[in-house]
C-alpha cells in the first residue's frame, strides 16, 4: 500500500493534542502502543472534508417548483400587455383606471390555465364585458403560460440533476471518511509480528521488508507485506501465508488481488483473514417466449472484507432494451461494491445515475443480497424487487418489497433487512416473472411450498429444480423473463 503525501498544515478544526500525536516519531508510538493516525488517515479526512463541502454547496441550490410563483406571474402580466394592449385604446382605462380590476381579472383567467387548461363560463364572461379583445388576450395567456410551463420543467429537470450529483459527492466523502477510520494501524502488533515473521521467511530466502497491520470493523485482521526473495527462489503467497498465520495466531489467506508468487523485486502482498464460512451459489433463467435475450441481469461478487453479495436487477419490460437496463444496474453496482462503497450507499448512487438519465425512462429493480462469511449475518436490499425466501431447517421466510424500483423517485426508495443464517441455510432470490407464473392466490405461499418441496444441499441443483417446477406450470411457455438465484451457506 503506498503512502499518501501529506502537507506540514494543520488540520483545520482537529484538536492541538491530535495533532501533537501525529507529529510523533513512528518509533515513539510503536513503543507506546497506540493507535496513531498516519498520513493516509490525515489525507483522506482532508478529501472527505473537501467533498462534504462541496455537496453542500449542491445542497444549497433553489429547490423544485410545481407550480409557477407570483414573480413568475406578474412576469408573465407583463409580457401580455406589451403584446396585446400596448396599441389598444382601451389602455389607459383597464391599465390606471381599473387597474385592479384588470389585474384580478388576469390572475383569475391563469388559476384557470394552471388548474384545468380552460376557462370557466362566470370567467369567460367577466373577460368579456371587460376587455375589448377577449379571444387575442386569451390566446395570449395560454401561449404564455404554455412557455413559462416549459421553463419551469426544464429548470426543475436541471435540479433534480444537480441534487443527484451533489448526492453522488455526499456519498463519495462519506466512503472517504470510512475509510480514514479504517487507516489507524496497530504498531504494537505490527512489531510483534516483524520479529517472527523476518525470523522464520529466511527459511524461505525471502526478506521481509514492511508489515502493516490493520484491524478492520474492529475484529478483522488484514495484513500488508512488503517481501523480496533471492533470485533462485520462488515462494508462492500461499506458502507465505501459511507461515504468516502461525506468526500472528489466526488463520491467513492470500487477498483475491495479492501476487501469486515473489520474485526478486519488491513487492507489496495482500492478506486478510480467513473466513468461518463459505457459500456456494446457483443459477437457473429463462427467457421470456419469442425474445431473444433476457431482461434480467444477475451478478455474484466475494470481497476481501469476507463478504459474498448476491445482486438481482429485472429491468422494465422484456428484450434487449431492459436488458439494458437491468445490465447497467449490475455494472454500477459491482463497481460501487467492489470499490468499498456500503450497499445503501451504492444504491443511492444507482438510483441517482438512473435519474440523470432519465429521459430515457431508465428503471430497473434492485435486489442484493450481502452474506458476511466471518458472521453468517445477511444483509438483504430491495428496490421494487420480488420478494425473497430464507430457508433454515425447515422453516421458510418470505421477505417481500412495497418499493418503487431504481430511478422512479428523487429520493432512493428501498427496503433494508438484517438477518442471521446458521450453517445450510439458503436463500432463493427471483425476478417477479417466477412468481408471477404461480395462481394469483397466495404466489408467496405457494412457492414457499415449491422450496420446501425442491430443498437440496447442491444449490446449482436447487435452482434448476425450482425453475422446472414454475416452467412446467407455465406449459412450458414462459410469459416473463424469469431468473432464479439460490445461495446456501455452510461451515469450513
Amino acid at each position: 500500500m503506498c503512502a499518501l503525501s501529506v502537507t506540514s498544515a494543520g488540520v483545520a478544526g482537529w484538536p492541538a493534542r491530535r495533532m501533537r500525536l501525529f507529529g510523533r516519531s513512528a518509533a515513539r508510538r510503536r513503543a507506546d502502543g497506540i493507535a496513531y493516525p498516519g498520513p493516509e488517515k490525515e489525507q483522506l479526512e482532508r478529501y472527505a472534508e473537501a467533498f462534504y463541502g462541496l455537496s453542500g454547496l449542491f445542497q444549497a441550490m433553489p429547490c423544485q417548483k410545481e407550480r409557477l410563483g407570483d414573480v413568475d406571474l406578474e412576469e408573465l402580466f407583463r409580457g401580455v400587455k406589451e403584446q396585446v394592449c400596448a396599441d389598444c385604446g382601451r389602455r389607459q382605462q383597464c391599465w390606471e383606471d381599473r387597474y385592479f380590476d384588470s389585474c384580478q381579472i388576469f390572475y383569475d383567467v391563469f388559476e384557470g390555465l394552471q388548474s384545468d387548461g380552460e376557462l370557466t363560463g362566470e370567467v369567460r364572461a367577466r373577460l368579456e364585458a371587460h376587455c375589448g379583445y377577449p379571444e387575442l388576450l386569451t390566446g395570449a395567456m395560454r401561449d404564455s403560460y404554455g412557455q413559462a410551463r416549459t421553463e419551469l420543467m426544464w429548470n426543475n429537470r436541471m435540479l433534480e440533476q444537480r441534487t443527484a450529483a451533489g448526492e453522488q459527492i455526499f456519498q463519495t466523502a462519506e466512503l472517504l471518511r470510512r475509510m480514514a477510520d479504517g487507516f489507524a494501524g496497530a504498531p504494537e502488533r505490527e512489531n510483534r509480528i516483524r520479529k517472527k515473521l523476518k525470523r522464520e521467511l529466511r527459511f524461505l530466502d525471502v526478506e521481509l521488508q514492511n508489515v502493516r497491520v490493520f484491524v478492520c470493523d474492529g475484529t478483522r485482521t488484514e495484513i500488508y507485506l512488503l517481501l523480496r526473495a533471492d533470485k533462485h527462489a520462488c515462494v508462492s503467497a500461499k506458502s507465505i501465508a501459511e507461515v504468516l498465520s502461525e506468526c500472528c495466531g489466526e488463520k491467513m489467506r492470500p487477498a483475491w488481488n495479492c501476487r501469486a508468487a515473489v520474485d526478486s523485486e519488491p513487492v507489496n502482498f495482500h492478506f486478510v483473514q480467513d473466513t468461518k464460512y463459505q457459500i456456494f451459489c446457483g443459477i437457473s433463467r429463462i427467457t421470456k417466449a419469442g425474445e431473444m435475450v433476457s431482461g434480467d441481469n444477475y451478478a455474484f461478487l466475494q470481497k476481501d472484507t469476507g463478504k459474498v453479495v448476491m445482486s438481482l436487477a429485472d429491468g422494465m419490460g422484456s428484450g434487449v432494451k431492459a436488458c439494458q437496463e437491468s445490465e447497467k444496474v449490475i455494472e454500477l453496482l459491482e463497481q460501487f461494491l467492489d470499490a468499498g462503497f456500503p450497499q445503501e450507499t451504492a444504491v443511492r448512487m444507482i438510483n441517482s445515475c438512473m435519474l440523470l438519465q432519465n429521459c430515457r425512462q431508465m428503471f430497473s429493480t434492485i435486489d442484493l443480497c450481502m452474506v458476511d462469511l466471518y458472521s453468517a449475518c445477511c444483509d438483504i436490499m430491495k428496490s421494487g424487487a420480488a420478494s425473497t425466501f430464507l430457508l433454515q431447517g425447515n422453516e421458510i421466510e418470505v421477505i417481500p418489497s412495497s418499493a418503487f424500483p431504481a430511478g422512479v423517485m428523487q429520493q432512493s426508495d428501498y427496503e433494508n433487512m438484517h438477518r442471521q443464517l446458521t450453517a445450510g441455510s439458503s436463500i432463493i432470490m427471483m425476478t417477479d416473472g417466477v412468481l408471477e407464473a404461480l395462481p394469483q392466490e397466495d404466489r408467496e405461499q405457494r412457492m414457499a411450498e415449491l422450496i420446501g418441496r425442491c430443498a437440496t444441499r447442491n444449490a446449482k441443483e436447487y435452482a434448476r429444480r425450482l425453475m422446472e417446477k414454475v416452467y412446467l406450470m407455465q406449459k412450458l411457455h414462459a410469459r416473463d423473463d424469469m431468473t432464479i438465484l439460490v445461495g446456501t451457506i455452510w461451515e469450513k
